[in-house]
């Protein structure tokens, strides 16, 4: 397979990794990433394969450093190069600040921050100059919502250290953003009571309807295209308008 571009896309075996997955195939050799969804991966690379495309899975826990250095020598030997990298693997967590315990906080942050952090770090070492690093935070860092202390926070560092690798990676044609889904339909919702999580998600939306995941692969996969090649350490939000102020 050596000689396509490539697309790396964590957590692609559900929800927004997965429709990013199938998108970027269009485009690009795409390796999706999981955890411990392994089902979910292969049915992933079965949609890409059997509409003629490239794929394969491979499984990493990205809070552990030496699966995440790994990864990327597998990629690099397997297909020679790196060209767009999607951190969209993460965990939603939802309790009162009061009862959170220090084993979620590492639980939370260990996925959500340090992961995605490993992820940048090991893609900014070895992908190509003009690449792709896309970061998948939430639009829960502009609401502060009740309950969403870790999980904000969480993703508030991700979009902090995006803007500086963003100035770093500049001078190679690297560009650096973060994308901010609104309220999105995937099995996170299940983690609270998702009808309800649904129905606040098109209240709040101005277009009045809770996101698709594909809604904000179109976004991903626009972002990474070259007709935004000007545009980095940038967060977009992907909402419907939910962030309208």
């Amino acid at each position: 397979m050596k000689g396509a571009r490539v697309a790396i896309v964590t957590g692609g075996g559900t929800g927004i990794g997965q429709a990013t997955s199938k998108r970027l195939a269009d485009e690009y050799a795409v390796v999706v990433v999981y955890s411990r969804s392994a089902d979910g991966a292969n049915n992933t690379v079965k949609a890409i394969v059997d509409r003629g495309g490239k794929a394969c899975a491979m499984q990493a826990d990205i809070s552990v450093e030496s699966e995440v250095i790994k990864l990327f020598e597998v990629v690099k030997e397997q297909y020679g190069r790196v060209d767009v990298v999607v951190n969209n693997a993460g965990i939603g967590h939802l309790k009162p600040f009061q009862d959170i315990s220090m084993e979620e906080y590492d639980y939370i942050f260990n996925i959500n921050t340090r992961g995605t952090f490993m992820m940048c770090r090991e893609a900014a070492r070895v992908m190509e100059d003009s690449g792709r690093i896309i970061n998948v935070s939430t639009g829960a860092t502009k609401s502060n919502a009740s309950g969403q202390a870790l999980y904000t926070a969480s993703k508030i560092a991700v979009e902090g250290f995006t803007k500086v690798l963003a100035r770093e990676l500049g001078p190679r044609g690297i560009a650096v953003n973060v994308v901010s889904p609104g309220m999105t339909d995937t099995p996170m919702l299940e983690g609270g009571n998702p009808e309800k999580l649904r129905q606040y998600g098109a209240k709040a939306a101005a277009m009045q309807r809770c996101g698709e995941p594909e809604d904000i692969a179109d976004a991903i996969a626009a972002l990474v295209s070259d007709d935004c090649r000007w545009i980095t350490g940038e967060n977009i939000s992907v909402s419907g308008g939910t962030s309208i102020v």
